[in-house]
Formats: structure tokens, sequence, C-alpha cells
């Protein structure tokens, strides 16, 4: 009798899904400590400011039931009164340093990138293990990259939106709230916050291959985002056309309350724009400036709030412009001295 036997079926593999290719899986495994940290770190402001913007409203709710007022209340409303108030103020400040961290920002993603990303591996070495394990230069960098940009992009989107939703739809508060147009306001509530980041991970990665040092590359990529972070929003007035409102009268027009005023004058009796400070209202002889000049009336160009988005949509771009550039140049430096 023969006994038939098989042979043992291969193991199928039951691992389903999508798979990271080897080098992400390589950048994720070697710096997954640092990277889960400065997304938690994100993640962990977003939580904090979304609780105090509840938090705030609930304060709202519980001083609106007591009844009393703020403005000339009375001895019995003093602690509820100094309590609300200390919530607002508390709210508007959590505000001011959520944008001021999200300006900030850019400089760390540049420096971490720059280093310990980048020019640590140069310096040390080890690159060359990736480079002979079927890896080409290119690839290596587009890796690290690409995982910094997927946590940057996650992390500071989450962030910005929580931001924005807590200073759009929070209670009046008797504070004045930041302004749409004040810098770390600006910053913080539409897409330049993602378009900076991504520019300082760009310039970290072409500082880190530039210098091949740790240390500088770390100094030079936060130097030069530091830099990009001041400059650049000087011209952003100029990125949109602005509204202008004239009178007829000696008096200037009233602008909207939450518009931003780019540049106020006065006009001549042919239509010409002179400097406000031709003739100066606190001055005896203003009245006889206006009459030599033949001063007609003013004008005001402002950006309404409307013009926020249209802004930001520029400026994003010019920004992202700035990065493919700088991460093109990043590339090719690294080609040629990996040739």
């Amino acid at each position: 009798m023969t006994t038939l036997t098989k042979a043992p079926a291969e193991p199928r593999d039951r691992r389903t899904g999508f798979a990271l290719p080897g080098p992400y899986r390589a950048v994720l495994r070697q710096h997954r400590t640092p990277l889960w940290i400065a997304f938690g770190l994100l993640v962990l402001g977003a939580a904090a400011l979304a609780a105090d913007r509840i938090w705030v409203a609930h304060a709202a709710d519980v001083f609106t039931a007591t009844d009393c007022v703020i403005r000339h209340t009375t001895p019995e409303c003093g602690g509820e009164v100094r309590g609300y108030l200390d919530a607002e103020f508390q709210f508007d400040r959590n505000l001011d340093y959520a944008g001021m961290a999200v300006l900030v920002l850019p400089c760390l993603i540049g420096a971490f990138v720059a280093g310990p990303i980048v020019a640590k591996e140069l310096e040390s070495g080890t690159y060359t293990w990736a480079w002979t394990q079927s890896s080409t230069p290119a690839r290596w960098l587009a890796a690290r990259l690409a995982v910094c940009a997927a946590f940057t992009v996650t992390g500071v989107t989450l962030f910005t939106a929580v931001q924005r939703w807590a200073w759009t739809t929070g209670p009046e508060l008797e504070y004045v709230r930041g302004s749409w147009y004040e810098r770390a306001m600006y910053g913080s509530l539409g897409t330049v916050a993602v378009g900076y980041a991504l520019l300082g991970l760009a310039v970290g990665a072409l500082a880190g291959i530039l210098l091949r040092r740790t240390l500088p590359a770390m100094g030079a990529a936060a130097a030069v985002m530091g830099a990009s972070v001041v400059l650049l929003p000087l011209a952003r007035v100029h990125l949109w056309a602005t509204d202008t409102v004239t009178s007829s009268n000696r008096n200037p027009a009233e602008i909207p309350d939450s518009a931003y005023e780019v540049e106020r004058g006065m006009l001549t009796a042919d239509g010409s724009r002179v400097p406000k400070s031709l003739c100066l209202d606190w001055s005896d002889k203003y009245q006889q400036c206006l009459a030599d000049h033949r001063i007609t009336g003013w004008y005001t160009d402002f950006h309404p709030s409307s013009h926020f988005w249209p802004l930001q949509f520029v400026e994003t771009g010019i920004v992202l412009a700035l990065a493919a550039a700088a991460t093109y140049a990043a590339f090719l430096l690294l080609r040629r001295r990996a040739a």
C-alpha cells in the first residue's frame, strides 16, 4: 500500500493593508521617539486649547445665570465678576501663546531636520550603509522629508484648526481678542502655518546637506527660518488689492472695526495723494496748511476681514514655492556630492 504524502503548505502571509516601504519604515523606526514626542506635544497643545475654550464658555454661562454685570457691579457680585474676568483673561492669553508658538515652530522644525535627520548621518558616515542597501541618495533624502512632512502637516493642521475654532467661536470677551491681522493670530489661523512649517523642513534639509555638521546646520536653519518668519510677512499687506474709502471733508472716513488700516493720507484738489504728516492737526497753522496745499479730503487704504483668506492663500503659495525651490536645491546638491 502506497502512502501518499503531501508537502507542507507554504505559510500564508496574513498581513494585509498598507505597509511602508523600507526606507520610510527605517526613518520612522530610527527617529520615532522625537517624532512622536513632537507630534504628541502638538496634540496636547490643541487639546489644552480646546479645553480652555470649553471652560471659558462654561464660565460665561455660569456668570450669565448669576444676573451680575461687569460694569457698575455690586459688592455681592465681586467674586463672580473676578472669576469670570480671570477665565476670560487666561483664555485670551492662551490664544496669544498658541499663536506665538506657531510662529516659532518653523525654526524648530528646520533645526530638527537639519541636525538629527540629515546632518548627523552625513557627519557620522552612517548614510553609507543606507546607500549600499539598494537605496539611492535621492531616495534616502526623500524618505526623510516625506516622513517628517507627514508628521508636520498633520500636527500643524490639527493645531491651527483648533486655534481657529477657539478664536472664532469663543464667547464675546470683555478683553479685546487679538485681531485677525495681528502677526501671532494671522500666522496661526490659516494655511500659512503649514506653508512656513514645510519651508522650515526644506531649509533644514538644505542646511544639513550643505554644512554636513549637526550643530552648524541646526543653527543655520534656525537663523534662516527666523529671518523668513520676520521678513516675509512685511510684504503681506501688498499681496492683495486693498479697499479704499475717501471723504470729501477734512476728517478721515471711518473703516470697519475689524479692518486692517494699511495707509491713510490726504487728497488734493487734483486727486493727488499726500502724506497725512504734511499738515499736523495739532499745529496752529493746520488750517493754513490745508489751504496752501489745496487739501480737499482724505483717503484710507485698508484690508477688510473678508481679505483674510485671499491673503492667506497667496502667501501660502509663495512660501510653498520657496519650499519647493529649497527642496530642489537640496536634492541637486546631494546628487552632486554623491557623484
